[in-house]
């Protein structure tokens, strides 16, 4: 609160006391300023006592963010923390010495967004919590993608500016993971034609989009499940039911693929999938007799 709030705050509850407003011969409908002078006593006392309250407030505050950093600096940071500080990562700034933050005094809000190159991150421990991995990947065009080599080398001396000492972590800047899929797609006949193509000219594939989509719109290093695709594709107007025959992924070029069994997390993060891999089997859904 500013110092005028704090006063309003009194000089409304002196003025809407009886004992005063028969004292003073206060009116109705008329403030604490219509009916005291400036330079009056009573003025001038809420003035000094509502200053002094700011003061006090402004120390408390100032206090917190004291222990605050205090804290900061003594305790061991989780993990969420290093994933959110991979985030404000500024390429081609240094960080202001023996903190972890950056004098960002000029810069507009859009020049800074600009220099953190980092648009996704995620911090995971090993399952014996002797390594920490951190995910990261940049945007372009609204694509993700690994952060270029200058880029990823600033961003390590970064990290190890800023990490705890005997914490033992490995960046991981890969391209995503490469799905490979194979689903029968049994359609609508009345919908879709033999090639997954809509009658009425509106979409030519609704089916690939469908799935980039749902690979697309996956949290950064979040679960892909086989069920959630069917759901997706079995949603879709024209789609009557979708069988997942195979769905496989492989991270690094010289890796082979892998069956995904129900579930997976993506080992860079996130995936792509490129047309020669997404292989649909488009089936008239015909009724059984």
């Amino acid at each position: 609160m500013t110092i005028a709030e704090i006063k309003k705050s009194m000089t409304d509850m002196f003025i809407q006391n009886d004992d005063v407003r028969n004292k003073y011969g206060l009116k109705d409908g008329l403030t604490f300023e219509d009916q005291f002078s400036t330079v009056s006593i009573e003025n001038i006392l809420f003035f000094i006592v509502a200053t002094c309250m700011w003061v006090n407030q402004q120390l408390f505050s100032q206090h917190k963010i004291d222990i605050q950093q205090l804290l900061n600096e003594q305790k061991a940071h989780t993990s969420n923390w290093y994933a959110h500080m991979a985030k404000q990562f500024q390429f081609g700034q240094d960080l202001i010495a023996e903190t972890d933050r950056y004098d960002n005094t000029g810069l507009t809000s859009e020049e800074v967004e600009k220099r953190r190159v980092v648009k996704y991150s995620a911090a995971v421990e090993s399952l014996d919590k002797s390594i920490l991995y951190l995910k990261i990947a940049t945007d372009s065009n609204g694509v993700r993608q690994p952060l270029s080599n200058n880029q990823l080398t600033a961003f390590k001396a970064y990290i190890n500016a800023i990490q705890d000492a005997g914490v033992r972590m490995q960046v991981i800047n890969d391209q995503a993971d490469d799905m490979r899929l194979r689903i029968d797609i049994y359609y609508d006949s009345l919908i879709l034609d033999q090639d997954g193509k809509q009658l009425d000219g509106e979409n030519d594939s609704p089916v690939q989009s469908a799935i980039r989509n749902y690979l697309n719109n996956l949290p950064f290093n979040g679960t892909y499940t086989n069920q959630g695709l069917v759901d997706v594709l079995q949603n879709l107007n024209g789609v009557e039911v979708a069988e997942l025959k195979s769905a496989a992924s492989r991270y690094g070029y010289y890796t082979e693929y892998t069956e995904i069994d129900a579930r997976e997390i993506p080992h860079a993060g996130y995936y792509k999938i490129s047309d020669s891999n997404l292989i649909l089997n488009f089936i008239p859904n015909e009724e059984i007799l």
